[in-house]
């Protein structure tokens, strides 16, 4: 697996440099001139509602009985993401790195796990009928695109997964459960503790509810992010054409999730995309380059805080020995 995410980073850097040279290294640094640094901190903090959103969606399934603080999980959500975009290499990957943030809170390792999984769930759902949104807007901007098909398949495809997979949906979630328990052996010794935590959070209706609705609106406020970043950089572009964009860009890199970090397919991506609605390529790898400097701002200081409350963390230990 790391052999084929190796070489996966390697054709999708190689994808990179070709297209920036197919594009001009001018209109590149020419739009990212235009964000410049107060645009680049603007989007930034703009961003941050929306982890603070993603926090709270994790925190509506995984607080429990005991009310776990709202902030503790907004800071391993963050951290969550950080490692996902900042350590594309990390063995561990972004999720589990964020399930041990969340321990180190004061979770229990149980909790942790299984509120992971659950809310990576939760947040892919709310993804597919937001991918349809934009199908459905691409073609009403572009008929000709052929788009019909894609949505009638895509329509079919929902309707036979949820047909298959609702009146299972537990045993579906213990079986992956299970998978995540052969990998994590260490985890084996807590599995009652680990099934009895999944049948409590499964069971709270109105907490599943309210995290899917956290996720699909983070999912537009994509859109709105997007339409802000070609705002600053001079690029005029309408809402329902960054909802295409964002939409169909998250369902390219969900589809090549083992790509690290999403390199190449993600200014390919927007390149395709973008020209669609007749903008230039330099400005779609601009705006690529500008989600990622973003993301990097961010996550620079919260992997940090991360890295010093391990340190905290293992200070008794070594003060024992």
């Amino acid at each position: 697996m790391k052999l084929i995410a190796l070489l996966a980073f390697c054709a999708g850097t190689g994808l990179t440099v070709f297209l920036i040279v197919h594009a001009g290294l001018t209109p590149v640094a020419s739009a990212l001139a235009s964000l410049g640094v107060t645009g680049l901190l603007v989007i930034a903090l703009v961003h941050l509602p929306v982890v603070a959103m993603l926090g709270a969606a994790w925190w509506a399934v995984g607080r429990g009985q005991g009310r776990r603080a709202l902030s503790r999980f907004i800071w391993a959500r963050a951290i969550r993401d950080a490692a996902a975009e900042a350590l594309p290499f990390s063995q561990v990957g972004g999720y589990v790195i964020g399930a041990r943030a969340l321990s180190l809170t004061g979770t229990d390792a149980a909790s942790s796990a299984v509120s992971t999984l659950l809310d990576l769930v939760l947040e892919l759902l709310p993804k597919l009928p937001y991918v349809l949104l934009g199908l459905i807007l691409l073609e009403a901007a572009k008929p000709s695109s052929g788009t019909a098909v894609a949505i009638v398949a895509f329509l079919v495809v929902l309707i036979v997964a949820a047909a298959v997979l609702r009146p299972n949906a537990k045993r579906f979630g213990m079986g992956w459960i299970e998978r995540f328990l052969a990998r994590w052996p260490r985890l084996a010794e807590s599995r009652e503790r680990i099934a009895a935590a999944f049948a409590q959070m499964t069971a709270r209706r109105s907490a599943i509810a309210a995290s899917l609705t956290l996720h699909f609106v983070c999912w537009i406020a994509g859109a709105a992010e997007t339409w802000l970043i070609f705002r600053l950089m001079g690029t005029s572009v309408s809402l329902p054409a960054a909802l295409v964009i964002d939409s169909l860009l998250g369902a390219l890199r969900m589809i090549s999730f083992f790509v690290p970090a999403a390199i190449g397919v993600q200014e390919g991506g927007y390149v395709l995309l973008c020209g669609l609605f007749g903008f230039p390529p330099g400005a779609a790898l601009a705006f690529s380059f500008a989600r990622r400097a973003r993301d990097i701002l961010i996550a620079a200081p919260v992997l940090l805080s991360w890295q010093a409350i391990e340190g905290q963390a293992l200070l008794p230990s070594r003060s024992k020995s």
